[in-house]
């Protein structure tokens, strides 16, 4: 969920493969298990050759999934790689707070063991998006370029300033409280693959996905009844968006005004998602999304100009730009890779 309570559409399993979709069976199996800290291990799926590596950093409940329209096609142009974060999917499991701090750690570690290079190109895409940005400010020698895909954006939420601050924030606690239930149920194994889910903790399943595809559908849903993933869900979003200071700051939002500052000449570009020009959206926004969309896009165009080589991309697309218009992610990484290569090219376009 976003901060205007807009519901984030979720991965769509068992769909039909899109022409550049990498095969479902990669999905449906551990890649290659890192060591990041003493007895933990993260999964990492790596593809094609060159440098620098391409290193893709995912949502809320996502892994290696999220990217499979995209990772083949940038595979073709360097080396590209996805991972889970800890507690998801292959990775291996944790008793901690998801933090963005944790995850930003997580990412270093893996991108020396796995021998990745000394300057990564990192794509974050929605919550990965904000995960990056922390790396980026506490990393910054670490990168050759960056792309961010819808990031989320923290917002601060206090009474004096933030409007209709009563229905934000019960908003936040409902959300809250049916991720904990998805976690309770996950702990009381009453959360099933094969049973109704009315709390809606699962990705949905297509009906008419067959074959290898609904293997993958279901094996995605088997392993987000497990009890540790619904938790590290649940805490993800709390560090994420839950006020905790005096300024209305998150865990996270306060890590990110702690540590932010400008980027140089890093090459980056940020895709923002105009849902409402999606051809999947029907209907007319409300007042409250329009205003949403708005204070997001100020928001972006914000963050666009924290590097000179800063592009903000307005993409026709709901919140997976990666899914909906993949072609749009690989522009911009392209722009970037050229960029960090020192090859000139073109701006990169908005549709």
């Amino acid at each position: 969920m976003l901060s205007s309570g807009l519901l984030v559409t979720s991965i769509a399993f068992g769909r039909p493969p899109g022409p550049n979709d990498l095969p479902a069976s990669v999905y449906l199996h551990p890649q290659q298990m890192v060591t990041v800290s003493p007895g933990r291990r993260l999964n990492l799926y790596c593809i094609g050759e060159g440098s620098p590596t391409v290193l893709f950093d995912s949502g809320l409940g996502d892994g290696t999934l999220s990217w499979r329209s995209v990772q083949g096609v940038v595979a073709k142009m360097t080396r590209a790689c996805s991972y889970d974060r800890a507690n998801y999917f292959y990775s291996d499991t944790v008793e901690r707070n998801a933090t963005a701090q944790a995850s930003v750690d997580d990412l270093l570690a893996l991108v020396d063991s796995a021998h990745l290079g000394n300057r990564i190109i990192l794509v974050g895409h929605s919550r990965g998006g904000l995960n990056a940005r922390l790396f980026v400010y506490e990393h910054l020698n670490r990168l050759a370029g960056l792309v961010l895909v819808d990031p989320t954006i923290t917002q601060r939420l206090v009474p004096a300033s933030t409007p209709d601050y009563v229905r934000q924030y019960e908003s936040y606690l409902a959300r809250g409280q049916q991720l904990r239930g998805c976690y309770e149920a996950a702990a009381n194994r009453e959360l099933r693959e094969d049973s109704p889910d009315p709390m809606h903790c699962l990705d949905e399943l297509d009906p008419q996905s067959t074959g290898e595809e609904k293997a993958l559908a279901e094996a995605v849903r088997h392993m987000e009844t497990r009890p540790i993933f619904q938790a590290t869900l649940f805490s993800e979003r709390q560090h994420l968006f839950y006020p905790i200071d005096d300024r209305g700051d998150s865990t996270d939002g306060a890590l990110i005004a702690q540590h932010r500052h400008s980027m140089g000449d890093l090459p980056f570009v940020v895709i923002a998602a105009d849902w409402f020009k999606s051809a999947s959206f029907k209907g007319q926004p409300s007042r409250e999304q329009a205003s949403f969309l708005r204070w997001n896009m100020a928001q972006m165009r914000e963050l666009t100009s924290e590097s000179n080589r800063g592009q903000l991309v307005i993409a026709a697309s709901r919140h997976y730009v990666q899914q909906e218009r993949p072609d749009l992610v690989v522009d911009a990484i392209q722009q970037v890779l050229n960029q960090a290569r020192g090859v000139e090219r073109g701006a990169v376009e908005s549709p």
